[in-house]
């Protein structure tokens, strides 16, 4: 054998091992998944705990009749007259949103469970200088009870990645009672059923901030200020006071502040 042979040989030995090894198949390359960024597009179903407060203002309407005339000249009768309460409330909630880039749109519905009940009260002698009612005490009460509240708003907001603030305004309706009375203890007189009840409409406006803690479930606050119709009770009593006649106003307004859990789907 010749030195040149010898020579190719030898190279193409080394040169086995090389090839090989580029003939080896190169590992396939493993996908990521990459996670949909979290918006608020879908439908809602949430709860939600919170307080509820009102002044239950009364405010005196038309009136008739001499002794109440007088009654009210010497403020027996105020002008008006109004004692804050604030209740604790639950509900549950359903809407839908839809989120346009950084925009959010939507609607919702609501109902709250509460027990608001502002009831204010005077109690004053009677400056009348006539013997017969010198002196002698009489007590008004006003009151309003509020069990049911519940709103269909619209929602429109802006979205901070996973952080939405929102304004929010719509229809309220809620379920009131408003009551007025009087009693004259040395008279042994008690009022009759002075009252109103009824299903309210009105309307809500307020705002709030919602955290998106995965795609389904986030957390929210918000506050709202809710104004239901004016009703007014008319008193009289034909029997023991004929011919006198009052009546009171009474404005169904009211702020709530709530914090929720709301699932989307």
């Amino acid at each position: 054998m010749t030195l040149t042979t010898r020579l190719a040989l030898a190279s193409l030995l080394m040169a086995g091992p090389a090839a090989a090894a580029d003939l080896t198949m190169a590992e396939p390359v493993v996908a990521v998944p990459v996670e949909a960024p979290i918006n608020f597009t879908g439908f809602t179903v949430g709860g939600f705990l919170g307080a509820a407060y009102s002044d239950g203002q009364a405010d005196l309407g038309a009136y008739d009749g001499s002794l109440i005339r007088l009654d009210v000249s010497n403020g027996l009768f105020p002008q008006a007259i109004d004692d804050s309460d604030t209740s604790f409330l639950g509900g549950v909630s359903v809407g839908y949103n839809h989120q346009f880039g950084q925009f959010v749109a939507g609607v919702e519905a609501d109902i709250s469970w509460l027990d608001l009940n502002p009831r204010a009260g005077l109690n004053l002698r009677d400056p009348n200088p006539d013997p017969q009612f010198n002196g002698v005490q009489t007590i008004t009460s006003y009151e309003t009870e509020v069990e049911a509240l519940g709103t269909v708003r619209a929602r429109l907001g802006m979205a901070f990645d996973q952080t939405l603030v929102y304004a929010t305004g719509g229809l309220a309706i809620g379920d009131v009672k408003n009551r007025f009375a009087l009693a004259i203890p040395e008279f042994g007189y008690n009022s009759p059923d002075w009252s109103t009840s009824d299903t309210l409409y009105g309307y809500v406006v307020g705002g709030g901030i919602e955290h998106k803690l995965t795609q389904s479930i986030s957390v929210r606050a918000e506050g709202l200020y809710y104004d239901l119709e004016n009703t007014t009770v008319y008193a009289s009593d034909p029997v023991a006071f004929p011919g006198q006649r009052i009546s009171y106003g009474f404005d169904n307004d009211g702020f709530i502040g709530r914090i929720g859990l709301a699932y989307s789907f």
